[in-house]
């Protein structure tokens, strides 16, 4: 009975020092593949020749954890990227009204005759506005690339935002002799936001209308229930019973409608894509960034921007989540 168990504990002893032999020969070829891996740009695996749960399940997370790196890795890469892109276009635009002052400056320096040296300084007052807007709109845009940049948020009114910016632009509209066409929902509706970034998003939509645009402008506010349809019971497909209310959600949007001269040229899928317009509709009034800061901003307040081209017409349409 004694050598029984004497045997039993032996092979028992046997197993556990050679499953420790494996445990520890397994560890040193992971750790063999982490320093590989680490020091190579790979799209190397974790490998595992045990098949332990537990083991698996190391290699499963350190796979995970080096995917998701690696992504980090590729998104910064691309920023980066991005932003020299976006500096060597920039550069060209800031030499323009710098030559275009440089050049009024010395015309005005020149000028004996009154009513001139007023159109060229009026001239200059111009080109420096429009250096000012581009350097202003290409910092925001750098700093929004980081994804570390936070907007603070706050309980805001957005029907007053919107007002607000709307009305911000009467004297634009009255010099250009537009009457756009207003259809705002007045009534008050909370949302969690940036003000400032709100209206700047509201602002940049406006203008891109106004230069790119023929002068009919639409713009829409107002609130929509959506009903979240993966809470729904599904054998119930023609009304939502009293007990489904709450999977429902309201949202408010701002619509910003107007024609194009030429749709057949515009690329729906890039209008939010900074410069976009560099090569066909490039000009002095425009940066270039402004859908661009738009999309970034609003997605930072986990809202939703989208931009729809219906025949000549071209939308683009907000919404936030009304608390």
């Amino acid at each position: 009975m004694k050598l029984g168990i004497i045997l039993v504990l032996l092979i028992a002893l046997t197993i556990i020092t050679i499953k420790y032999i494996l445990y520890r020969r397994q560890v040193k070829e992971i750790c063999r593949q982490i320093q590989f891996v680490s020091g190579e740009v790979t799209n190397h695996k974790i490998r595992t020749d045990l098949k332990d749960k537990e083991v698996v399940e190391l290699a499963k997370r350190i796979n995970d954890m080096c995917e998701d790196q690696s992504k980090k890795e590729n998104a910064l890469i691309g920023k980066d990227r991005r932003l020299k892109e976006t500096l060597t276009s920039v550069s060209h635009d800031i030499r323009t009204p710098l030559t275009s002052l440089k050049g009024y400056f010395e015309l005005l320096m020149s000028e004996e005759d009154t009513d001139k040296k007023l159109q060229y300084a009026g001239v200059m007052s111009e080109r420096m506005d429009n250096l000012s807007d581009l350097l202003d709109e290409l910092f925001t845009y750098t700093k929004l690339q980081n994804q570390d940049y936070k907007l603070e948020m706050e309980e805001w009114d957005m029907t007053k935002l919107v007002l607000d910016t709307i009305f911000s632009f009467y004297e634009i509209f009255k010099e250009k002799g537009y009457e756009p066409e207003l259809d705002i929902d007045e009534k008050s509706y909370k949302v969690m936001c940036n003000d400032l970034a709100v209206k700047r998003v509201i602002s940049n939509i406006v203008k891109n209308a106004l230069v790119h645009g023929m002068g009919d402008i639409r713009l829409t506010y107002g609130v929509e229930d959506m009903i979240n349809e993966k809470s729904i019971d599904k054998k119930r497909t023609h009304e939502v019973s009293m007990q489904e209310t709450d999977t429902r959600s309201r949202w408010v949007i701002f619509t910003c409608e107007n024609s194009i001269p030429h749709p057949e040229n515009m690329d729906i899928t890039q209008v939010f894509e900074r410069f976009y317009k560099a090569d066909k509709a490039r000009n002095e009034k425009s940066t270039g960034l402004g859908l661009a800061i738009a999309k970034e901003m609003v997605e930072k307040m986990d809202g939703n921007i989208e931009a729809k081209l219906v025949g000549k017409k071209f939308i683009i349409e907000i919404r936030f989540h009304v608390i």
